[in-house]
C-alpha cells in the first residue's frame, strides 16, 4: 500500500532573539536531510520582532509559516500542524527546533517502520542526542520503582544504539511521526498537558486504539542545546496524565528486573 505524503511540523516560539537561531539551524537541516518534504513552521505566538524574523526565514527557505491563532502552548502548535496534515491527506513527523540531522534517510526510516505484526507502526520516534553524543532520550519507560516516567537511555553513550533494536515503548514529541489514519482514529493532543506528557498521553491513546508506538534507533538528531529530557514528576501535566489513564497499567513499559 502507497503511504500518504509526510508533512514535517516545527512548533516554534521564540522570546528572545536568541532563540531564533536554533530554529534556523534546524530549519537548514531539514530541507539539507529531506529535501522533497514540506516543511511547516508553526509559531506559537513569538512576540512580532521575533515572529517576523521566523515569518521571514521560513520564506526563505520554502517551508510554511503559521502563527497560532487558537490556543497557547506547544500541544496547541502540535494541533495545528495536524489538522493541517489531515485536511491534506498527509502524515505527520513532529521536529523540535534546536534538532540537527546529520544524516539523510532518517525520514524513510520512520516511515518503514513496522510493529510486531508487520503492519507499519502508528507512531514511530527517533532518539536525541545531546551536544556531547550522549543520549537525552530515546523513548520512555515507567520506573516501578520511582512509580514515574522517565527517559530511556538518559545519559548513555550513542554506540549503544547501534546494536538496539527497535521497541515498543511511548516516544517523543521531539522527533515523532504520526500516520494520517491514526490521527483522524485518536484525534490531536491533549492541550492541557505539555511536554514529555503530552506526548506520552497520546502514545497511551495509541495503545489504547490497538496501535503501536515504537522506537527506531536508526533515527537520531543531535541537540543543539542540552536540556535535561525527563518528565518532571512535579509538573502539573503529570497529575493530568495520571487521572486520565487511572485504570491502564504502565508495568508493560517497565524494563524487565532480572
Amino acid at each position: 500500500m502507497e503511504s500518504d505524503p509526510t508533512l514535517i511540523v516545527c512548533p516554534v516560539r521564540a522570546d528572545s532573539a536568541e532563540d531564533i537561531d536554533p530554529i534556523l539551524q534546524t530549519l537548514v537541516s531539514l530541507q539539507a536531510s529531506a529535501p522533497e518534504t514540506m516543511v511547516l513552521v508553526v509559531d506559537d505566538r513569538s512576540p512580532a520582532p521575533q515572529a517576523q524574523l521566523i515569518e521571514a526565514a521560513a520564506a526563505e527557505l520554502n517551508c510554511a509559516y503559521v502563527l497560532q491563532q487558537d490556543g497557547e502552548g506547544h500541544s496547541a502548535a502540535v494541533n495545528v500542524g495536524l489538522s493541517a496534515a489531515v485536511e491534506h491527506g498527509m502524515d505527520v513527523c513532529l521536529v523540535s527546533p534546536g534538532l540537527l540531522f546529520e544524516t539523510a534517510g532518517w525520514l524513510d526510516n520512520l516511515r518503514a517502520r513496522t510493529g510486531t505484526d508487520g503492519t507499519p507502526a502508528a507512531v514511530t520516534g527517533g532518539a536525541v542526542l545531546e551536544s556531547t553524543r550522549v543520549i537525552r532520550q530515546a523513548g520512555y519507560f515507567f520506573s516501578l520503582f520511582r512509580r514515574a516516567w522517565g527517559a530511556r537511555l538518559r545519559h548513555v553513550p550513542e554506540e549503544l544504539l547501534d546494536v538496539h533494536e527497535p521497541l515498543l515503548c511511548p516516544v517523543s514529541s521531539e522527533l515523532q511521526f504520526l500516520r494520517r489514519s491514526w490521527i483522524e482514529k485518536v484525534g490531536h493532543y491533549d492541550e492541557l498537558l505539555e511536554g514529555p506528557h503530552a506526548a506520552l498521553d497520546y502514545c497511551l491513546r495509541i495503545q489504547e486504539a490497538g496501535g503501536q508506538c515504537v522506537l527506531e534507533p536508526t533515527v537520531r538528531a543531535r541537540a543543539i542545546r542540552n536540556v535535561d529530557g525527563e518528565p518532571d514528576p512535579a509538573a502539573p501535566s503529570e497529575r493530568r496524565l495520571r487521572l486520565k489513564h487511572a485504570n491502564m497499567s504502565f508495568q508493560r513499559w517497565s524494563p524487565e528486573v532480572i
